[in-house]
């Protein structure tokens, strides 16, 4: 049960926490544009489809917060800070997604969304990766 709920709680953190960073680009980007415009009106679409999956992601958050308050009281579990959890995602998927947005910049047309969008997700993707490899690195350490 402890490493599946850690790998469950860790997990919804990671998808929290990379869903309030894309709605922040996407509502960044929309602040620069002319209101009334197609563009402006498809970001802030995008906007509020992403608002209510984050909205969602709350309540499975909400769910594990709960479940972990009886988990502790039973001392079945005494997990650390989610900080402290290992990521959930292998080193290898993570590079591949980070390669193949790679690929998407490279093929963009230059000025579209799309490199915006390709752009973001190389740079979340290549903070990712640096991440869970320090993280697998330090583990890896003699105490």
């Amino acid at each position: 049960m402890g490493i599946e709920f850690e790998q469950d709680l860790r997990y919804t953190s990671d998808e929290m926490l990379r869903a309030l960073e894309r709605l922040r680009e996407l509502e960044a980007r929309k602040r620069h544009l002319q209101p009334g415009t197609p563009h402006f009106l498809k970001l802030a679409e995008e906007v509020h489809i992403l608002a209510r999956e984050v909205f969602a992601e709350t309540t499975e958050q909400q769910r594990l917060a709960e479940q972990s308050v009886e988990l502790r009281e039973a001392t079945v579990i005494d997990p650390p800070p989610i900080d402290d959890m290992p990521p959930v995602r292998e080193l290898q998927i993570i590079l591949g997604e980070w390669r193949e947005a790679e690929r998407r910049l490279e093929a963009a047309a230059p000025g579209t969304d799309e490199v915006a969008d390709a752009r973001a997700d190389t740079e979340k993707l290549r903070q990712e990766y640096r991440q869970a490899a320090q993280r697998q690195w330090s583990e890896a350490q003699p105490e």
